[in-house]
């Protein structure tokens, strides 16, 4: 059974601390991992995730700066560097990018998330790279950005959505893609995503290395949970695991649609 992680940290310090990466990803693959996209918080997440999809055929680079990292205007010469990243790289994503007015309280600092969130949404569109968003607390402000943009449908992928029922819709109307990570398995509000999004819509993710509780077992994201997330997908869904895991399959080659080439 072959599956993916559509969202995780692989490149960020504290996760290459957790995970010696070469035996790490040996490990991944036995158990089935066939792409892992490598979302970036910052600049140099996405140098090192570029850097390290040249040894390791099952990442796919994510580049780009998180909500809590847009903390004053961008540069010329950092958008500059994130345009050559995006010449180093055949298949890439765009993400993790977003807002975030939950976690960050001070006021002063969304009109840099915005700046921020509007140049890589204006990069993605251009060149038709998909987007990996984190909307939390700022769902109807997305949404209401993103309204602005032409992308298709199916390269818009919302990370762990929490947010309201009408903006749920609206994205679900758009045909966005939603990912799924292991909170599902401890009883977590996501579970709620779950049941309302059409599998044909869904994509799993570790957002590693971000911990779980489980069983009274602490548990640190990384693609070697998918498979237990995958497991509760088809209880809930009411098919078999292997049935999941190929439209999950088919549901990332639709997201990142240079796979298909």
């Amino acid at each position: 059974m072959k599956f993916h992680d559509a969202h995780c940290h692989i490149s960020r310090k504290s996760f290459l601390k957790e995970f010696e990466i070469t035996t790490s990803m040996e490990e991944w693959r036995e158990m089935g991992l066939e792409y892992v996209i490598g979302v970036s918080t910052k600049l140099s997440d996405s140098m090192k995730i570029v850097e390290m999809q040249s040894s390791y055929k099952e990442i796919i680079p994510g580049i780009g700066i998180h909500p809590w990292s847009a903390k004053k205007p961008l540069t010329e010469e950092i958008k500059s560097q994130f345009l050559n990243l995006t010449k180093l790289c055949d298949v890439l994503v765009i993400g993790e990018i977003g807002l975030d007015h939950h976690f960050i309280k001070k006021e002063e600092r969304y009109p840099h998330q915005v700046e921020t969130f509007k140049f890589f949404l204006e990069l993605a569109e251009k060149d038709k790279y998909p987007v990996n968003i984190h909307l939390k607390g700022a769902e109807k402000e997305g949404a209401e950005i993103l309204d602005s943009y032409k992308f298709p449908s199916n390269n818009v992928l919302i990370h762990w959505y929490s947010g309201p029922e009408e903006v749920l819709k609206k994205f679900l109307d758009r045909g966005y893609f939603f990912s799924i990570n292991p909170s599902i398995l401890s009883g977590s509000p996501h579970i709620q995503i779950l049941k309302e999004v059409p599998y044909e819509r869904i994509l799993t993710e570790s957002d590693g290395d971000v911990s779980y509780h489980i069983n009274g077992e602490k548990i640190i994201g990384s693609p070697s949970i998918i498979p237990e997330t995958l497991k509760k997908i088809s209880k809930m869904k009411k098919e078999t695991v292997e049935e999941v895991a190929l439209q999950l399959q088919a549901n990332l080659r639709k997201y990142v649609n240079k796979l298909q080439r």
